[in-house]
């Protein structure tokens, strides 16, 4: 077997990217992130990989490298990040659709610097809308005076065996050579009368599916030990080898809070709640058994339990987001809203910002195909 892809990750955050474009069979020789929580999170859970945790502004491609403890002349195969969209520097902010001035555009920029043979940008569906798609247009347009071709995509992440409706743009380039693909669904929904390439249908994984065999914990309890066997192939492959639990700790709530949470049935919303007892916030969901999730976001009162009045674990959360057992978080669990303006970066944080593993296994053996 001939030597694997090396692979550059930017604003890695958890891991996530990193992680599934492991599975896929790519290495990480190095890790850049700013805040120092998923970097911690990075550096326990990928202990051979150098994280780099600063401003990616105060770097080039070679001096990441270079702190990396890597050749600093290294042929890099891949570059892969996603950069937060909404990252605009303080300094010469003259034109607000300028990618330049932005956290994507130091991405541009690093790959521009490395030169890989191929890069994989990820981030939300958003950017291409926002500033009325003004944004969108000039980073396609600075990704072309590198001189790659490349193509974009927004992919749905169900269709690839994540139990959510997370949709998230994925561009692709390539120096030369043929351009990669983009995966091919996996799953489907029940009923739509798709099939795989094997002649068969898989159904999309369910928030039952992924979390029906994690420990059923009342509020405010830690467990670290299974007390159920796997039953879906989804949850073996979540549980791996692990023995011992991580991050399985549930939040404490008020009588009034839980009873409150009581209203909402198996996959139900705000919606759902008798208008006269609707409290403000809007975007909770309880998780179907037989469902997906809506996107896991940095909120975890965004969701409730399928069948229990508290809010997800971090295990939970993370199970939906496709990251295995084995997989610790660091840092905070969750943060109110003054902690997250201060930059900090809880557990909860860094799941819902996380690029489903799954999702970047399935773009990374399209990438490998060719």
């Amino acid at each position: 077997m001939g030597l694997k892809l090396n692979c550059v990750e930017l604003f890695a955050g958890a891991g996530g990217l990193a992680l599934g474009l492991e599975w896929a069979g790519l290495e990480t020789i190095l890790a850049s992130e700013v805040h120092p929580d998923p970097c911690k999170t990075i550096s326990k859970n990928f202990k051979n990989v150098p994280v780099i945790c600063g401003d990616i502004k105060a770097y080039s491609g070679r001096s990441l490298l270079k702190e990396a403890g890597v050749r600093s002349n290294k042929h890099i195969n891949v570059v892969a990040g996603g950069p937060p969209c909404q990252g605009f520097s303080n300094a010469g902010l003259k034109d607000p659709d300028d990618p330049r001035n932005t956290l994507i555009g130091d991405y541009i920029r690093i790959v521009n610097d490395l030169k890989p043979d191929y890069f994989i940008l990820e981030n939300v569906v958003g950017l291409t809308t926002l500033h009325k798609g003004e944004l969108f247009n000039r980073v396609l347009e600075s990704l072309d005076e590198l001189g790659y071709k490349f193509h974009w995509k927004v992919l749905f992440a169900a269709d690839y065996g994540v139990p959510q409706m997370r949709k998230r743009l994925i561009i692709i380039g390539a120096k030369s050579g043929r351009l990669p693909q983009f995966p091919e669904p996996t799953n489907f929904k029940v009923g739509d009368g798709q099939i795989d390439l094997l002649g068969a249908q898989t159904p999309y994984v369910t928030c039952g599916d992924a979390i029906g065999d994690l420990p059923l914990i009342n509020q405010g309890e830690t467990v670290t030990k299974y007390d159920k066997q796997p039953k879906t192939a989804f949850q073996k492959l979540m549980r791996g080898s692990s023995k011992e639990l991580y991050n399985h700790v549930a939040s404490k709530h008020r009588q009034e809070t839980m009873d409150y949470y009581g209203l909402l049935p198996p996959g139900g919303t705000w919606l759902d709640i008798p208008k006269h007892l609707r409290k403000k916030k809007q975007g909770m969901q309880r998780w179907p058994l037989d469902g997906i999730s809506r996107t896991i976001t940095t909120e975890p009162t965004d969701f409730l339990h399928p069948t229990l009045d508290r809010i997800p674990t971090i295990r939970e959360l993370a199970r939906i987001q496709t990251f295995p057992d084995s997989y610790e978080f660091l840092g905070q669990r969750t943060t109110g809203n003054k902690m997250r303006r201060l930059g900090y970066c809880a557990q909860s944080q860094q799941v819902g910002n996380a690029v489903p593993p799954l999702l970047a296994k399935a773009v990374g053996e399209g990438l490998l195909k060719v």
